[in-house]
């Protein structure tokens, strides 16, 4: 009897809290709006500045704006009047406060988009032209093609491979024309491609990643129904960064194997894959040096954190954030070294170079 008493309670007991926390729980209502004043701004110890302000929305909502109690840290921002934000509007029984959320780029990045543009056009000419085809062809093969397969459940290295085939078989021959020494370019990239794959996996079967260790990483994988294992992703995007670099290798190489033909067509295929080679392995120097240094200010950052955490080498080394990049790093770089005498030798596979022994006879 006094069991069945206790039912009534404990439902009792289980709707209230219920109902408290549906009632703590506010959903912030978003907003865009103009700054109309700056009220105050003040200088922190770091060089970076606070700002009160007042926006108003276009339904004509006026709001004061503190960005030092903001959802982003706003001290980075040098707000002006004029410019515009998202706000974060939270409406309780006292009023409604809103919070800095973000500010709108999206002109000034259309201006660094222009002007890159202009940049690329104006030196390269119709080349310049060309790169900036393929580069609308590379967008549109990522975000209408690999992005969606990604997310719907597709294998991120598969999709990926298939994609940057895509990318670099209509990169190169639209850049460089339709002609054999460009194809034979895109192959030596094809077989650079491979070895980005083989020695990918094999780096992080070594390195013991699980793929997680970025936050954006974790947000994706837990918020994301489709998306595969997160280590696929960062295999993924480790090809996917390699990508550019392997057509840069093939086509000089092709170029310079070219230019060696002009300067002397009797030079037979083994001379001119030495003399190319002489020629690679100075471009492989400032390669191997320009990837290390790109992702190293990309990982900036959280470098900068370890360092500042005064880990010791191993603790280091060991941190799954810091392996990453060094595995990004030298996955890439070791098939970026092997596509140089790979793709030298595609090059000489024109019918232009002479073979020793038919020169001989």
């Amino acid at each position: 009897m006094h069991r069945l008493l206790l039912i009534p309670l404990f439902i009792l007991l289980g709707f209230f809290p219920t109902q408290i926390n549906a009632q703590e729980t506010i959903e912030p209502r978003e907003t865009d709006a103009v700054i109309l004043e700056i009220v105050e701004r003040s200088s922190l110890e770091s060089g970076l500045t606070q700002v009160l302000f007042v926006a108003q929305t276009p339904y004509g909502e006026k709001f004061h704006v503190d960005t030092s109690s903001s959802y982003v840290m706003g001290v980075g921002y040098a707000l002006e009047v004029g410019d515009e934000v998202a706000l974060q509007i939270i409406e309780t029984d006292d009023g409604a406060t809103a919070y800095l959320d973000d500010i709108h780029r999206e002109r000034g990045v259309g201006w660094v988009i222009l002007v890159f543009a202009v940049i690329a056009v104006a030196v390269g000419r119709w080349r310049g032209l060309l790169s900036l085809a393929g580069l609308l062809v590379t967008v549109s093969i990522l975000f209408f093609w690999l992005f969606p397969a990604i997310l719907a459940g597709q294998d991120p290295v598969t999709a990926t491979v298939v994609a940057s085939i895509l990318i670099l078989g209509i990169n190169m021959h639209l850049s460089h024309g339709l002609k054999q020494q460009t194809f034979l370019a895109f192959l030596g990239t094809t077989a650079g491609l491979a070895l980005v794959v083989v020695f990918t996996k094999l780096f992080l079967f070594l390195g013991s990643l699980s793929g997680l260790a970025s936050e954006e990483a974790s947000l994706l994988f837990w918020e994301t129904a489709g998306v595969q294992l997160p280590v696929g992703i960062l295999a993924a995007g480790i090809i996917l960064g390699a990508v550019g670099v392997l057509d840069d290798i093939a086509i000089t190489q092709s170029e310079v194997v070219d230019e060696l033909l002009l300067a002397n067509p009797d030079t037979s295929k083994k001379e001119l894959f030495k003399k190319a080679m002489r020629l690679g392995r100075h471009h492989i120097a400032s390669t191997v040096n320009t990837l290390v240094l790109v992702y190293a200010g990309a990982a900036l950052p959280a470098f900068l954190l370890f360092t500042y955490g005064d880990l010791t080498l191993q603790a280091f080394l060991n941190n799954e954030l810091v392996a990453e990049e060094i595995i990004r790093t030298l996955a890439g770089t070791c098939a970026l070294v092997l596509t140089v005498p790979i793709s030298t030798w595609f090059a000489t596979l024109s019918p232009r170079v002479v073979d020793s022994k038919q020169k001989a006879h």
